[in-house]
Formats: C-alpha cells, sequence, structure tokens
C-alpha cells in the first residue's frame, strides 16, 4: 500500500456520494433511550459508534480509505459486513447486500467495495453504517472516533503495536494474520516483522503479554 509507506496522512474518502447521500445519524449519538434497538449499543454505552447514510439498496459502495480487507461476514445486528485495515486504522462498512472484494484483498481508496443493502437486525430501512476504530487502543468504545471526511487522519500509523492477550483464545501468527490480513498466507510476512519471536511456528502459541508489531502489506 502506497500511502502506509509514506510519512503522508491519508485522506478520508467518503464511501458515498454525500451531494446525494449525506450522513442522517451521527457519531456518538445517545441511543440508550431508543427502544427500537435494545440492548445493540452497550457495548459503546448506549450511543451509535458510526455514521449512517440512507440510501436505496443496491448502492454501490466505495472503500473510504486504501487497505486490506481483514472482515467479509454476516453479524446478526450489522448484517453482511465488510471491514478494511490500513494501518491501525480499521474502517468498517455493514448492512451490505453484495460483496465486490475478498478476504486478504488489497484494495485502493475510492474502489468499489460492495453494494448496499438492508441486511442485520439494527435496520429499519436500507442504509449505510461506516465505522472508524483505532487499533493501538484495547477498549471497543476507546476504539472508534469521528470520521471527518476530506480530512486528513491524524490517527494513522502504518504499523502499531499489540500486545498478545491469551486469555480468551490463544494466539498464533495464523489466528493473527486472519485478524489482521483477512488470510492466514500472511502469517510469514507478520513472522518476518517479528524478529524477536522468531523461534515461534505459525500454529504455535505466541507467549501472553509480549508485544508484536502488525505492519501494513
Amino acid at each position: 500500500l502506497k500511502s502506509s509507506r509514506t510519512n503522508l496522512m491519508p485522506v478520508l474518502e467518503p464511501p458515498v456520494d454525500l451531494t446525494r447521500f449525506p450522513i442522517t445519524h451521527g457519531f456518538w449519538i445517545d441511543e440508550s433511550t431508543n427502544q427500537s434497538y435494545p440492548g445493540f449499543y452497550d457495548l459503546f454505552d448506549g450511543h451509535h459508534p458510526g455514521v449512517d447514510f440512507n440510501l436505496p439498496e443496491g448502492t454501490p459502495i466505495k472503500s473510504a480509505l486504501p487497505g486490506i480487507v481483514v472482515r467479509s461476514e454476516f453479524h446478526i445486528g450489522m448484517g453482511s459486513t465488510l471491514a478494511i485495515r490500513l494501518g491501525n486504522i480499521y474502517h468498517l462498512y455493514a448492512h451490505l447486500k453484495v460483496f465486490y472484494v475478498d478476504l486478504g484483498q488489497i484494495v485502493r481508496s475510492q474502489q468499489p467495495i460492495a453494494y448496499s443493502g438492508n441486511t442485520g437486525q439494527a435496520t429499519t430501512r436500507p442504509h449505510l453504517h461506516f465505522e472508524l476504530r483505532d487499533l493501538r487502543e484495547t477498549d471497543l468504545k476507546k476504539m472508534v472516533f469521528r470520521p471527518e471526511f476530506g480530512q486528513p487522519l491524524d490517527r494513522y500509523q502504518p504499523e502499531f503495536i499489540y500486545h498478545i492477550n491469551n486469555e480468551n483464545q490463544p494466539k498464533t501468527y495464523n489466528s493473527l494474520a486472519l485478524r489482521y490480513f483477512g488470510s492466514e498466507k500472511f502469517a510469514a510476512f507478520l513472522h518476518a516483522h517479528n524478529p524477536l519471536l522468531a523461534d515461534y511456528k505459525p500454529t504455535d502459541i505466541l507467549p501472553h503479554g509480549e508485544k508484536l508489531i502488525i505492519p501494513s502489506p
């Protein structure tokens, strides 16, 4: 990714045409008393963790940043969901209908990645839910931050440190390659960027609490 190898901050581009589809549900709006979504935003203290664009099903969605596809799945609340990682920045697209891209695929900014839909439980009408997360944070509600379209991402870093946490699930190079690159085929690439943990094979459990460098591809 060219932009991840320079000192320039990447610019956040809108995933849809803002003149046609402006933001209709803003970041961090208090939803704690909204009976339409009981408990859905509990992890965010009852607040909306992204922004929404109301648009018809089948609207083309573009990537707001370059990156590598790390999530392509169905989530019970967010429906068909894509997530793309650029350095420490994770950009997420929810309630989609059809995906254009695959796990482990590198995409450019403004590349078409999906069609919008009306999937998942947390929706009463077709819309796109968009989130930004800073992967340097460990608390999910601290990860999310307000998108500022057309502005450089001052939080961006081409690589960041992950502190290995085996409490809920043992971590290996394979499992972390899947999480941060979308495919286990990047395990060797991740291994090569961590010489202090060179003795560990792709399937070995990595030491709890140790620091692991997560680079950009």
